[in-house]
């Protein structure tokens, strides 16, 4: 199986990388990667309708996506979470975290989705949670058809075509419960061996700082997508001096290493300590 999906993985993000997948195409991807055609699904459309519905998967996006049902699952988690961070400590969220957030909320929260892609977990997220949602992505072709999609499936996910710093630029903190979803392309920080959150492009710690820097100081929530082998302590490091709130861990369907799982951070002012 891991031989197929790196064969798989090879040609949708090399020959097939920049190019509209076909019905036939989707249905072999959602087979590899997801384990049937009709898990590879996105705006909850299944790959053997996506096309018919008009919408678009580049080849790179099929890869890179998160497919549904995991937005969902993510969403409602954010749902239950930030409804909890302004109410008493409950078991599964300790008194820390809790207490930290019982400051007054100000104004109505956001998200923001920083590498949009297709923008599945940003429209999710939007709407379950009510929030506005904003999103960056750099690369024109992705933006295009992510464009084309999110206004097909009737999304409010207002799409940049910009760089994610300028997107924080134009993004004052708002709430304790904003929302930022992380998840940037991983090129080499992705291999056999596992995922180094150090090596994607951005890496994530200077994404975070990023982030950190456009709040002035308030905290929010984060959404990061990883895979099941997290190699050299990347994922604890990029989030030091944060706080994990949860992680969703769907049933694997690939052997170890290529699985999705995606984690919920508070995260807050950088810790005293060396810069990176």
């Amino acid at each position: 199986m891991s031989s197929a999906y790196f064969a798989l993985r090879e040609r949708l993000l090399g020959p097939l990388g920049d190019q509209l997948l076909t019905t036939d195409q989707l249905c072999e991807a959602g087979r590899v990667i997801c384990g049937c055609p009709e898990s590879l699904s996105l705006y909850g459309v299944p790959a053997p309708e996506l096309t018919a519905r008009g919408l678009r998967v580049l080849g790179r996006t099929a890869v890179e996506c998160s497919k549904d049902p995991h937005p969902s699952v993510v969403a409602e988690l954010i749902a239950e979470l930030t409804a909890g961070l302004t109410a008493e400590p409950t078991a599964e969220l300790t008194a820390e975290p809790a207490a930290e957030f019982r400051r007054p909320l100000g104004r109505r929260p956001m998200v923001v989705d920083l590498f949009c892609g297709s923008g599945n977990l940003g429209h999710h997220l939007g709407r379950r949670l009510g929030h506005p949602v904003y999103a960056a992505e750099l690369d024109p072709l992705v933006y295009a058809t992510a464009s084309h999609n999110l206004d097909r499936v009737g999304s409010s996910v207002v799409l940049r075509l910009a760089d994610y710093r300028e997107v924080l630029a134009a993004l004052p903190a708002r709430s304790e419960c904003d929302t930022y979803v992380v998840e940037p392309p991983w090129g080499a920080a992705f291999t056999p061996d596992g995922l180094d959150l150090t090596r994607t492009e951005p890496p994530v710690p200077q994404i975070l700082d990023d982030v950190r820097r456009s709040r002035d100081g308030l905290p929010c929530l984060v959404v990061i997508k990883t895979n099941d082998r997290i190699v050299n302590g990347s994922l604890d490091g990029s989030f030091e001096g944060g706080v994990h709130l949860r992680s969703f861990v769907p049933e694997p369907v690939l052997p170890t290493g290529l699985n999705a799982e995606f984690h919920i951070y508070r995260l807050g002012e950088r810790p005293p300590g060396p810069s990176r």
